[in-house]
This record gives C-alpha cells, sequence and structure tokens, in this order.
C-alpha cells in the first residue's frame, strides 16, 4: 500500500508503486499528482489489472479531485464539484498529438480569458505542446498522455502564485529512451541521462532532434521565471528558470523506478 499523506505528495518527492493507494489523508494536489496519478492507473487498467484507491476523506479535497476529472480515472465515487475551483485545464487524455491540436480552439479562449494575458497564454501552450509532443511522439505508452493545468492565485492553495501545469505519461521513460541511441547506451546513471535530455540535439533516435526540451525551458521562463521538474527512471531533476540565465539544476537519485515520465511547470506571474 502506498499512504500519499499532505500537501502535493508526489511532487514533494514520494513515488507511486503497488496495487493499492491510500489517499485518506490528502490535503492538497498539484497538477502534476493529479497527471502522475492518473497515468499510473490507466496502466493498471489497460494491463487489466486491479488498483484499490481509498479516496480523500477530506470533502474539500475529494470535491477538486471530481473537479479535476481525476475521480472518473480512479474510478472513485461521484462527489460534489465546486464550479468555483475548475482547474484552468482540467484532466486530459490524449493518445495523439493531433488530439492536443483539436482541444486548442476550444482551450485556448478560455484560457486566454481567465489567465488575462496574452504572452503568458502564448507561453503555457508552447510548453505543453513540445511536452505532449515528446511523450506521445517518444514515451510509447499503451495508456497515452496526461495533461492536467491550474492557475493558482495563492489564496486557497498557499501556494506561489502562477501557472501550475502537469504533464505524464506510463511510458518507456527518457532514460530508457535515450539509450536507444548507441552514444548514449552505455550510460547507466538516469541522472546524467536527464541531464543531458537538456542539451540540443540529444535523442533517443538517430534523427537530427531533440530541440523539446529546450524550447520548454526557453517558454517557460517568458513569464520572468519559475520552475520545473522531470521525473522519470530512476532519477529526477529539478530546475530553476529565468530570463536570460542558465536554469539553476539539482538531480536526485530515486529509491525506486518511477513510472513514465512526469513533469511538473511552475510559471510564475508577471512581476
Amino acid at each position: 500500500m502506498v499512504e500519499l499523506r499532505g500537501r502535493e505528495p508526489l511532487l514533494g518527492g514520494a513515488t507511486l508503486f503497488g496495487a493499492t493507494l491510500d489517499l485518506s489523508d490528502l490535503t492538497w494536489l498539484t497538477p502534476f499528482d493529479t497527471v502522475s496519478l492518473a497515468a499510473y492507473a490507466m496502466r493498471f487498467s489497460v494491463r487489466e489489472r486491479s488498483l484499490d484507491v481509498i479516496g480523500p476523506s477530506d470533502d474539500r479535497v475529494r470535491a477538486y479531485v471530481d473537479n479535476t476529472l481525476l475521480g472518473e480515472v480512479l474510478e472513485l465515487p461521484s462527489g460534489k464539484r465546486s464550479p468555483d475551483e475548475d482547474p484552468l485545464v482540467p484532466l486530459t487524455h490524449l493518445r495523439r498529438p493531433d488530439e492536443w491540436d483539436d482541444r486548442l480552439e476550444e482551450l485556448w479562449p478560455a484560457v486566454r480569458r481567465r489567465v488575462g494575458n496574452y504572452e503568458v497564454s502564448r507561453a503555457l501552450f508552447d510548453v505543453l505542446g513540445e511536452l505532449i509532443d515528446n511523450a506521445v511522439t517518444h514515451g510509447r505508452s499503451d495508456v497515452g498522455t496526461f495533461v492536467c493545468v491550474q492557475h493558482y492565485t495563492g489564496r486557497t492553495s498557499q501556494l506561489p502564485p502562477g501557472i501550475w501545469a502537469g504533464v505524464a505519461d506510463a511510458g518507456v521513460g527518457i532514460p530508457r529512451h535515450l539509450r536507444g541511441n548507441s552514444e548514449y547506451a552505455a550510460i547507466e546513471d538516469d541522472q546524467e541521462l536527464i541531464r543531458l535530455a537538456r542539451r540540443p540535439w540529444v535523442t533517443g533516435t538517430r534523427d537530427r532532434r531533440g530541440w523539446g526540451l529546450v524550447e520548454v525551458f526557453e517558454a517557460a521562463a517568458v513569464t520572468g521565471g519559475g520552475e520545473l521538474l522531470i521525473r522519470s527512471g530512476r532519477a529526477e531533476g529539478r530546475f530553476l528558470v529565468r530570463p536570460g540565465r542558465p536554469p539553476w539544476a539539482r538531480y536526485r537519485a530515486l529509491p525506486r523506478a518511477a513510472v513514465g515520465t512526469s513533469v511538473h511547470v511552475r510559471m510564475d506571474e508577471p512581476a
């Protein structure tokens, strides 16, 4: 059994394993937590295995789980949704890049209206487009990709104000993907492979590509700064981004391998 307690448990460092998830002591969920849980649960469903989920005991958290649509993926009994806490982009399940393109006509006006800043909205969709394309194209996941976005003011969440986004799949993961290229096949340290993934032209194929994460970091800094976290294989990298400056990076090994790749992006409110 995995017990996820408190605020932002997965973003804070917890990892998923086992066939029982206890969410009863949750007090908050970020988009990163939401997409990671969704990808993990969907993997069990696709492989026709049973995942037991104990829902949040806090009524407010339970309502938020329904608002994000995570409750449907976890197959929890329907609760009471709160229209005041609708996500900027509710939990969305994608299997092909063009499915995201089809959603843009609907999502763009609503996001643009709620965010209120064209450059921030444009940067957000640039980030999401690259991350979704990477996940769907390279992740080779049999469960697809999940995306969720929230716009926090900080009043309720007590989190830094800004746009928080999560993108996750349950595929092969970045380290294994990069080892598909003979140039990186002998690298055993997953931390080193996540570090390399940020460089131009680094890819798990022989094609002339590998700019996706570079562009993600550039777009995430447009608003004035923020944070990214990439968790995949047995490692994660956490990065603070600022315009015109190299990201401050910190890497760590994980006690067990993560499922697929999960990415957290926080884009701070412009000063």
